[in-house]
């Protein structure tokens, strides 16, 4: 009875999620470095034209600050060649406020898997998920692999929206997932379908734990967060104080500057320093344009609500790929990918105009899609003479 109700105040007091829910759920640490920080440099301040902002089909010209203000963002970085160029902050929130970062969370749940993936803790991409949580061999099929998981084609039911009986609410607020995990349920074919599904990360979550004999949180700050130089230390929401499980899916809390150091480093493939810390492989991998041979089952895509996640993977210019949400640049040139989470949270990597930009905000404000603006920033940037 204490956890149908714990879970059902949660839904209704908690409400829907936002930025400050690391105050919210308990946590486990995820710790730092202190004497192996990252240096962020100041760079040569920024002198902006005003970017264009397409809200509701309708262009409009504006001055970048003056839109930040009105859109509920709370913090905005761009780093160029290394080096801070633009630092914003407002409603509130400063350079030394940890932000939660919703979905960001499942990109960088995509680097530990690479991880465990090279270090041989985790068998393979298409090795078959059963084999390793045999548990749920009544209720999804053999054929899901880790690959699927990372691809959002695993063919698992998923119902969303905002309701307390929805899987979206299930898993944000569950106090045991570990639990709410045997819900998970086959419904079609595993690769066929691109459909962005929570259970995805529940499992990757799953497999890490078991596969290290650790909690996430704790392989996270030994493998990432500890050795590439963040100059604060993390914590990851888990589901309860009892159970212990991360929230995969959108649980990492974090500095912008420290997501801005973790982009760097998928910006310098994966390396910090002398360290490879991330498999170069790995960072080239998940982030690239997905070929033929990666998803030759794929037929067709599972739209979502706004922001336009299922449209943007059916677009010309877009792709999903491992957890990561990728920006075509053309035949000939390496493309921009980024992590994205809830109500607008950001972290945008460049790698043709040498840039990173982090957003967090307190909702999604108005406009319609910030890559857009975000690949304006990029080519206005590293413009000779910028």
């Amino acid at each position: 009875m204490y956890t149908t109700l714990s879970y059902v105040y949660r839904c209704i007091a908690w409400n829907l999620p936002n930025l400050d829910d690391h105050q919210r759920f308990p946590k486990l640490p995820v710790l730092n470095n202190p004497g192996l920080v990252m240096p962020l440099p100041v760079g040569q301040p920024l002198d902006l034209s005003p970017v264009s902002i397409l809200y509701e089909g309708k262009t409009s010209r504006q001055v970048l600050e003056r839109f930040l203000q009105q859109s509920g963002t709370a913090s905005f970085l761009i780093l160029h060649r290394n080096e801070v160029v633009y630092e914003k902050y407002a409603g509130g929130y400063t350079a030394d406020n940890i932000i939660t970062s919703l979905s960001v969370s499942k990109s960088l749940v995509s680097a530990l898997v690479g991880i465990a993936l090279e270090e041989g803790i985790l068998p393979g991409l298409d090795s078959s998920i059963l084999e390793q949580l045999p548990e749920l061999s009544t209720t999804i099929s053999s054929k899901l692999t880790i690959r699927h998981l990372l691809g959002m084609s695993s063919g698992l039911h998923y119902y969303e929206g905002v309701s307390p009986w929805s899987d979206d609410a299930r898993i944000y607020y569950s106090l045991n997932l570990r639990k709410q995990l045997l819900n998970c349920e086959t419904i079609e074919s595993p690769g066929k379908y691109y459909h962005y599904n929570n259970y995805n990360l529940l499992l990757l979550g799953r497999l890490l734990e078991k596969a290290t004999g650790m909690a996430v949180p704790t392989y996270f700050s030994q493998k990432i967060w500890s050795p590439m130089g963040a100059e604060q230390p993390a914590s990851w929401n888990i589901d309860s104080a009892r159970s212990g499980f991360a929230k995969m899916e959108s649980g990492f809390n974090a500095t912008a500057r420290d997501f801005a150091r973790f982009g760097l480093l998928y910006l310098n493939k994966g390396r910090f320093g002398n360290r490879q810390i991330i498999p170069e492989a790995w960072v080239n991998q998940s982030t690239s344009q997905p070929n033929f041979e990666e998803f030759a089952d794929s037929t067709r895509y599972m739209t979502r609500r706004n922001p336009p996640l299922g449209q943007w993977v059916d677009s010309p210019v877009g792709y999903y790929k491992y957890l990561w949400w990728g920006y075509r640049n053309g035949p000939h040139q390496d493309p921009d990918y980024f992590a994205m989470g809830n109500l607008g949270q950001f972290i945008y990597c460049s790698p043709l105009h040498q840039t990173v930009i982090v957003r967090f905000g307190k909702k999604w404000g108005n406009i319609d899609w910030w890559p857009t603006l975000f690949r304006e920033l990029s080519q206005q940037i590293d413009k000779p003479g910028s």
